[in-house]
């Protein structure tokens, strides 16, 4: 019998299977024991560790066994973790008997009028008390409260007020909101909550106003350590207060809902939550007494914040969804129409080509430049070698439209609510560790929208959108922090930083580096990046310069500016005696852990302390600039109701305003002189360019307008 050849065997595939085999024998030679101390040497957070630690004992008492699909394998962080959720599901019933059964004496269940009356009399009584609100689900615009619960510190008593859940007390919600309105409409009655926006929002929801709030516990850790690796409630009271607290989802399920959860098991929870979050409250006044400088900025800053985040995010975009569907139409033909040409173009002999397969398109373009490439990434590849092949160029713009149908043109108008009509995002006042807002949850974010996404926002009927930035904000804060004599004669005479810098580089006149020009242009980028301690290698890609050219720009730069470089040494100096910088006058703190290790030995070590160290100036000037901008948003708020005017947005150094469309030119005086007097840098001063338009798209200058 003729033998027929072995097939060829994948190389890969050979390599994959060696790396089973070893991996099995791996596992096969490892204890259990060997296992836990391997994953325990990872890095956790308290909350991973002490679920992991749950996981070891019940294997140890032999109640959990590994995954049957697992055995074999080499035991995972992973593994353990999905075993965690087993033994919550097998522990849930017992968990929620054990709750009922050791409630605290003083957790209370409000069931009838005459206890909530009772409650009210002795709520009034106290300065401040912890609240809270159990909802039927997370959307304020269409969920609805379906409880209460409050702590009283001074009595020491915790209460639940349950009105909609299907397990029905003798109380209802309009009895019981209209009972607690003289709470919590009351600015003397002092809140103390977690979260406090959502319950903010929640209240509103069903027409009352929560005043009073004092704090934000979830807020103020984000001053108290912003390199928290979760805000969330249950994980804060397990890390600080010692008080294992087990999540919504692991106590009742993920689907649960709380209206279904039965009374006795919903009241330990929820006056529980009061009760924790008073704890932190009080935790956190602690540690803030250490600091109270930042205490004063958080109570006359962040707090006020709250409520004028609230009304922006209420307050809501109207979206153009006759335009979108329009423009979507063309832009998604343009798409397609370029996509066929590039794919014949780039992959010219190629069958069934990909183009927006990296693993197909890195080959296929290295065909073209005939160079071989690092990748296919856009801006550090491809962009730099544009302006050499045009269909580069082409390339990039297809990507960028794509982009942009697909996370805005698209889909802003599927964001509509269908309860308000309109879209609305969530203002993180601290959604980055400097303290400047970020944008998003089930909304867009407009940090990142391009202009031509702005075409779909419109101003609702009988309104403006009014928008205000300030001009050269981080470069107007490094003037003031480093007292460069050059940056201080600048501003004081009115001449643009950038134009001013780039007619002494380039040895033209000033008028010939204005606003638009190569010089000028050039010019901002390179002052931002030696600002952040941005490399020559990135700053020549950025400028399109060699990187011999960049190394000049540099040294250039701080030889013109030497008070700028003294003081960026300072803060790396600083950063690393200290392990943090302070930002505007002691305000808020940025840590930078690992400022203070070692820049030498172990490269991933030194990367991380010279990326800190970095940071530090990056931190100040970014921080600095947030404060300006919510000491101002705190500002325009009270300008807002005074003028019946609302706060719409607010996008990096931009802040917007929906105004009647009857302004008057002597009116936006008035938000001019707020967005430049509200917080100056020191003597520097402040400037602000203003237009106004029916849509965020095509706004116009204040002169044009009015013209």
């Amino acid at each position: 019998m003729k033998l027929q050849p072995a097939p060829p065997v994948d190389a890969d595939a050979r390599k994959q299977a060696v790396a089973r085999v070893k991996a099995q024998k791996a596992a096969q030679q490892e204890t259990m024991d060997d296992a836990w101390a391997r994953v325990f040497a990872t890095k956790l957070s308290d909350a991973d560790r002490a679920k992991l630690q749950a996981v070891k004992q019940a294997m140890d008492a032999g109640k959990l066994g590994r995954l049957p699909e697992k055995a074999g394998k080499r035991f995972s962080k992973a593994e353990a973790m999905a075993l965690h959720k087993a033994l919550i599901e097998m522990d849930r019933e017992a968990t929620l008997q054990e709750l009922v059964a050791n409630k605290p004496s003083n957790y209370h269940m409000v069931r009838n009028q005459r206890e909530l009356d009772r409650m009210v009399a002795l709520t009034l009584k106290e300065p401040v008390i912890g609240l809270d609100t159990e909802t039927t689900g997370l959307d304020v615009y269409a969920d609805v409260i379906v409880g209460i619960s409050l702590t009283l510190p001074t009595a020491d008593l915790h209460f639940y007020v349950p009105f909609g859940h299907t397990e029905r007390t003798e109380l209802d919600a309009t009895a019981v909101l209209k009972t607690l309105a003289p709470i919590v409409i009351s600015e003397t009655v002092g809140k103390v909550l977690h979260n406090a926006k959502y319950d903010m929002h929640m209240f509103r929801r069903h027409g009352y106003e929560l005043a009073g709030v004092v704090w934000d516990t979830q807020e103020a850790m984000q001053l108290l350590n912003e390199n928290e690796p979760s805000m969330a409630l249950k994980n804060l009271a397990t890390k600080y207060l010692h008080e294992p607290s087990d999540t919504f989802s692991e106590l009742f399920g993920k689907d649960a809902k709380f209206a279904e959860i039965p009374l006795d098991v919903a009241t330990v929870y929820a006056a529980k939550d009061t009760h924790l979050t008073w704890r932190l409250y009080e935790f956190q006044r602690k540690h803030f007494a250490k600091i109270p400088s930042v205490q004063r900025y958080f109570e006359s800053v962040e707090v006020p914040l709250l409520y004028a985040v609230l009304d922006m995010e209420r307050n809501g975009f109207v979206i153009d969804l006759e335009f979108a569907k329009t423009y979507g139409t063309e832009m998604k033909a343009r798409i397609d129409e370029e996509e066929v040409a590039l794919v014949a173009e780039i992959g010219a002999g190629v069958t069934d080509f990909n183009i927006n397969s990296p693993h197909q398109l890195k080959p296929a373009l290295e065909r073209i430049t005939k160079r071989k490439l690092e990748s296919t990434d856009a801006k550090k590849v491809l962009k730099p070698l544009s302006g050499e092949f045009p269909v580069i160029k082409r390339l990039l713009d297809y990507k960028a439209d794509v982009k942009l149908y697909s996370t805005y043109i698209s889909k802003l108008p599927e964001l509509v609510h269908p309860k308000t009509g309109r879209l609305h995002t969530q203002f993180k006042q601290n959604g980055t560790v400097t303290g400047r807002f970020s944008s998003g949850g089930n909304g867009a974010n407009l940090q990142n929208i391009p202009k031509s996404a702005r075409k779909l926002f419109l101003a609702p009927e009988g309104y403006l959108i009014m928008g205000g930035d300030w001009s050269q904000q981080e470069v107007r804060a490094l003037a003031h922090f480093t007292q460069e004599p050059t940056l201080l004669e600048a501003y004081a005479t009115g001449r643009d930083i950038y134009a001013s810098m780039a007619s002494e580089v380039y040895g033209k006149p000033y008028e010939e580096c204005g606003d638009g020009t190569f010089e000028r242009k050039a010019m901002k980028v390179g002052v931002l990046s030696c600002m952040y301690g941005t490399g020559p290698a990135t700053l020549a890609q950025q400028l399109g310069i060699s990187k011999a050219e960049a190394e000049l720009f540099i040294d250039d730069f701080f030889a013109r500016l030497p008070k700028v470089k003294a003081w960026i040494e300072g803060n790396k100096k600083y950063a690393a005696r200290h392990g943090f910088v302070w930002l505007d006058g002691e305000q808020r703190k940025r840590r930078l852990p690992d400022a203070s290790g070692k820049t030498t030995g172990n490269w991933e070590q030194r990367g991380r302390t010279m990326r800190a160290l970095r940071q530090a100036t990056n931190a100040i000037i970014q921080g600095s600039s947030a404060i300006q901008t919510k000491v101002t948003l705190n500002a325009l708020h009270k300008l807002c109701a005074r003028k019946g005017w609302k706060l719409w947005a607010t996008v990096h150094d931009e802040v917007l305003l929906l105004v009647p469309d009857t302004i008057t030119d002597a009116e936006v005086d008035e938000f001019e002189r707020v967005m430049l007097e509200s917080y100056p840098f020191g003597d520097v001063p402040n400037k602000t360019d203003i237009e106004l338009g029916r849509c965020w798209g095509e706004m116009k200058s204040r002169k044009e307008w009015f013209a």
